[in-house]
């Protein structure tokens, strides 16, 4: 057999080599979740970008849907350094899978809280535009089901003509600016139930000063009367007005 006589320098060459490739290999990054779904939504939702799975995205959501209806989700990246361009959330298994785009604006900070809907047990991404790299947070939620395709809870007894269209809006002091809270009285009817048509809050815009400050595109997996809760720079002071418009033309308004 013959020996192979290995140089320290060429050695060291080798062993950079090597742990350059487990580095590249790393920031590859593997699906937390090993989803059999990721790769179609990654492609569908997220181009040809670079795409980080980053501990830094953070959702905060019930290990299991007690109401599929109505599950109260908050996301947090404000540890992920310099600014973002773009947020995305979607839940895999959904009929309907994109809950919102948001586009922050000038003052639109990356904390945002919304009620979504499940129509089974699902992962639930938050994909973060920034410096041209996706950066993602996953977690998985459990739950009983149906919350896309069957009457939520909240729809009993409710009485669409005398309380359509009300918006309770509130701010609150937050560590980078202020907490703003909307509730918004609204079926958000997806069209997937017998005898029911699409009927849902399409778009979202914050402003101040007359100038649009954040926005968002919503989609039909958001709850039933939704409870918005957003972070924006501005302090006390600073007036806020919240206007959002469903797909049959209804304008709703806050001021704050």
């Amino acid at each position: 057999m013959r020996s192979v006589m290995v140089f320290p320098g060429l050695l060291f060459l080798l062993l950079i080599s090597i742990s350059s490739a487990q580095e590249n290999n790393t920031r590859q990054d593997k699906d937390p979740l090993d989803s059999f779904m990721w790769e179609l939504y990654q492609d569908r939702y997220l181009s040809n970008a670079p795409v980080h799975f980053d501990s830094r995205v953070k959702i905060t959501a019930p290990d299991f849907a007690e109401d599929s209806g109505q599950v109260p989700v908050e996301i947090d990246a404000s540890h992920l350094n310099g600014k973002f361009e773009k947020m995305l959330l979607w839940v895999e298994l959904n009929p309907i899978p994109m809950v919102f785009e948001y586009n922050p604006g000038t003052q639109g900070l990356a904390k945002v809280g919304l009620n979504i809907r499940l129509e089974q047990g699902s992962p639930v991404r938050v994909a973060l535009l920034s410096q041209g790299v996706w950066h993602v947070g996953s977690t998985f939620i459990d739950g009983a089901g149906g919350g896309c395709s069957t009457p939520g809870i909240a729809n009993s007894g409710k009485n669409w003509s005398k309380d359509f269209g009300q918006v309770r809006g509130r701010r609150f002091p937050a560590k980078q600016g202020s907490r703003l809270r909307f509730l918004i009285i609204h079926p958000m009817e997806s069209g997937l139930l017998p005898s029911e048509i699409p009927f849902y809050i399409e778009e979202l815009k914050i402003s101040s000063k007359g100038e649009t400050v954040a926005d968002m595109k919503w989609h039909a997996s958001i709850s039933e009367n939704p409870v918005l809760t957003i972070e924006m720079k501005g302090d006390e002071r600073t007036p806020y007005k919240m206007k959002a418009r469903d797909n049959n033309a209804n304008l709703l308004e806050s001021q704050i």
